[in-house]
């Protein structure tokens, strides 16, 4: 039988007040113990961590993070949790805040909407900051949060708006690179399949690639909406590869979830060999691309670099200038596999 505790029975949480008065020491002692920067002997932090331990006490860090009026929590807004480069992103951004006595609170937008309709609940946090990936956020409330100085950070994502930083990948010159490879190897007839175009990482991705085609006096054959998902890459392939239409030898997709969907219909619904009769390219290296059944040549987004770029950021403020001198663009790295 389970017995439920009276108010009176309900365990109480030991203030670092009380902690003080059992030790002798005056409370803003036992705060700066607990502050691994903080000047205090050896001995006497020692002792007031071992006494910690023995009641249960723990610093309120919300407490802490308003006595310092930055609570360390840094906001993450993101969309498209379909694609597993953003749950790796997640991952990194997390540990990375982490070891600088950061925290995250995720924020999901969920499929169809923007990150303007989670603005009111997420600012009533107080977060330092706000991160944005895969997700549209107008420039309505990007000046909100800056009159409530709270930077805003793109990753993965080129805004214009001179008010907020975006980080990414330089799409376009990775989009040529991707180009020049495909020429090289001897492709005459390329197509794209595209996420939304009118996101920037679609436009620049498509952009690069038509301008790498064109110096070498190609244009793209064939161009075709594959949503950024798997299913609707798999639709576009259906399309690009219809009886009576023109004859690829090259397709490649704004990621790699849509260049798996891609090879998926080559190989069950044609007797066209990768990448003997057709070449495929994704973008993002995510880690089913290394895969031994998909082998996916992709462009590697340098996640690593672009973090490292955001969490410096962070600190920063709003940017004071252009488009231009908010944007950081990072390069990618061509990665060749056996499907191209």
């Amino acid at each position: 039988m389970v017995r439920n505790l009276s108010p009176s029975e309900t365990p109480q949480r030991i203030t670092a007040k009380a902690l003080a008065e059992r030790l002798g020491v005056a409370t803003s002692t036992v705060t700066r113990a607990f502050d691994k920067q903080s000047r205090i002997s050896a001995e006497v932090r020692q002792r007031i961590l071992a006494m910690a331990d023995e009641v249960g006490y723990r610093p309120n860090a919300i407490a802490r993070s308003l006595n310092r009026r930055r609570t360390g929590i840094v906001a993450l807004v993101v969309g498209d949790m379909a694609n597993p480069f953003y749950a790796a992103a997640i991952e990194e951004f997390s540990l990375r805040l982490q070891r600088t006595g950061r925290q995250l609170l995720l924020f999901v937008v969920p499929p169809g909407g923007d990150a303007d309709e989670l603005m009111p609940q997420l600012l009533q946090y107080q977060v330092d900051a706000i991160v944005v990936t895969a997700a549209k956020l107008s420039s309505h409330m990007s000046d909100l949060c800056g009159r409530q100085g709270v930077p805003v950070v793109f990753m993965n994502r080129r805004v214009e708006d001179p008010t907020v930083w975006s980080v990414c990948c330089d799409n376009e010159r990775m989009g040529a690179a991707v180009a020049e490879y495909l020429v090289s190897q001897g492709r005459r007839a390329c197509a794209f399949v595209s996420g939304d175009p009118h996101i920037s990482t679609t436009a620049d991705r498509l952009r690069g690639f038509e301008h790498g085609l064109a110096v070498h006096g190609q244009r793209l054959v064939a161009c075709a909406q594959g949503n950024y998902s798997y299913d609707g890459a798999r639709d576009a392939a259906a399309q690009l590869f219809a009886a009576g239409q023109p004859a690829i030898d090259a397709v490649f997709c704004a990621n790699d979830v849509m260049a798996l969907g891609v090879l998926s219909h080559l190989r069950q619904h044609t007797t066209l060999r990768v990448p003997e009769d057709v070449a495929v390219v994704g973008f993002d290296d995510i880690r089913a691309a290394a895969y031994a059944e998909h082998a996916l040549t992709t462009v590697q987004q340098p996640l690593n670099e672009m973090i490292d770029c955001v969490m410096h950021l962070l600190d920063q403020g709003r940017p004071n200038g252009s488009v231009a001198e908010a944007l950081r663009e990072v390069p990618g790295r061509l990665v060749i596999r056996a499907s191209a």
